[in-house]
């Protein structure tokens, strides 16, 4: 039997890829490796879309290539956006890469796996390994936003969507091996459109509550000019849909989402928001933002933390603007100075904290439910998991309670932590 370690960085769809990746190898009798240097194979799959991430991949995937020298035998693949924006370069940057895979690639990595396992596994496929209480399904790929300073569509390349038939599939598999959560992923999954039928995203969701043994059923990332009120509906009707929506609103300036090209403008995502609030009062609603995008104005500034204090998100992903090489934004004209940046970011997460802090204050002395999904690593009695919005939970108990629902009492709120009570 051979033996695998992954390393991933980036967002949900990469480890997503990751788990596609695994399961792969795992049906070629590829079991997980105690650490990486024990491993025949490392994968290391990596993020263009921010200039840390992919330092913090060409740093570790350098260590894993010095650290060849010792097993001659041990091979390095290098998979993901960054992959796919440096392509060869990469294995003339860093000697010792032996496999670079596309992000584009990804669907067809069956071929790459059987190219190297033919040379290594004489026996044919085992059964693959089981995926816990949670996992990651994507239901589309690439892109077709083109927002002036994302890489995304360059490294994933254009939007296409998984066919209905086929994510439902997958998710049944994954109920039948003990699978309680799905995470619906894509680039932008309420454009999703059946490449079969033309149904949407709606309708997916609608057919994956339906498959038993699923119980909570989230998606991520939505786009605010296709979050539709049919969309939100739908989630405020299906009782298994969590309660909460991931919409990135980039920046509360309408002149700077035009430079952005992201096709809305501050009061269309207020009105989003509006619907949101209306069909679903308690949802949580999560956002990411971008400071310092070129031509930020203060006065841009002071609209995206009006729009912060009018909306109350209830956390939020909140980056300095860096440039991307190959992306419009990369080149414009009037760029922010790096310390007023700094200075504005540090400003809008001091606000948001305060906001998170206070809404997850307020959930004190309520009783909510929560899927549990894994015991904390350090302390064997905590239990981690999650109410149907986007809110950890803490609980003290004993027994297995991996894939339970259970009705808990918050007791306090600790950061971002609900701290609860079995009721």
């Amino acid at each position: 039997m051979f033996t695998v370690h992954f390393e991933t960085f980036g967002c949900q769809m990469n480890v997503a890829d990751s788990a596609s990746v695994a399961d792969l190898l795992a049906q070629y009798g590829y079991a997980p490796a105690p650490t990486a240097a024990e491993a025949d194979l490392i994968v290391v799959n990596t993020c263009s879309v921010r200039t840390h991430a992919e330092q913090r991949a060409r740093a570790r995937i350098s260590e894993y290539a010095a650290g060849k020298k010792n097993r001659p035998d041990q091979a390095l693949w290098v998979v993901g956006c960054m992959a796919q924006r440096l392509g060869d370069r990469l294995r003339e940057e860093i000697p010792g890469v032996d496999r670079v895979i596309g992000a584009v690639e990804i669907e067809q990595l069956h071929k790459h796996i059987r190219e190297y396992l033919d040379t290594r596994v004489a026996d044919g496929p085992v059964q693959a390994a089981g995926s816990g209480v949670c996992a990651f399904v994507p239901v589309m790929r690439g892109c077709d936003n083109f927002c002036s300073y994302c890489i995304v569509p360059h490294v994933r390349g254009r939007e296409h969507s998984v066919a209905l038939r086929t994510v439902v599939e997958s998710v049944h598999r994954l109920a039948q091996s003990g699978v309680r959560e799905v995470t619906l992923l894509g680039q932008n999954v309420n454009s999703y459109r059946d490449p079969d039928t033309g149904d949407g995203f709606p309708s997916l969701l609608r057919q994956v509550h339906a498959v038993e043994g699923i119980t909570r059923i989230r998606f991520t990332t939505s786009h605010p000019k296709d979050c539709s009120e049919e969309l939100v509906r739908t989630v405020a009707q299906l009782p298994r849909l969590a309660k909460h929506i991931h919409l990135p609103v980039q920046s509360g300036s309408t002149a700077v989402l035009r430079r952005m090209n992201r096709g809305y403008t501050r009061d269309r995502y207020l009105g989003v928001i509006e619907t949101i609030r209306r069909h679903m009062p308690g949802a949580d609603i999560t956002t990411d933002v971008m400071v310092g995008f070129p031509g930020e104005s203060d006065d841009d500034f002071r609209e995206t933390l009006s729009l912060f204090r009018q909306v109350r998100f209830t956390t939020a992903f909140m980056f300095a603007f860096s440039p991307r090489p190959g992306t419009p934004a990369a080149g414009m004209e009037h760029p922010v100075p790096v310390a007023e940046a700094k200075a504005r970011l540090a400003e809008l997460i001091a606000l948001q904290t305060a906001v998170t802090r206070e809404i997850y204050a307020g959930m004190t002395g309520k009783t909510i439910e929560a899927l549990f999904t894994e015991r904390q690593k350090k302390r064997g009695r905590e239990w981690m998991g999650q109410d149907d919005g986007c809110k950890r939970v803490l609980l003290s108990c004993d027994g297995d309670l991996a894939g339970m629902i259970l009705p808990v009492k918050v007791r306090s709120a600790t950061g971002m932590t609900l701290i609860a009570e079995r009721t």
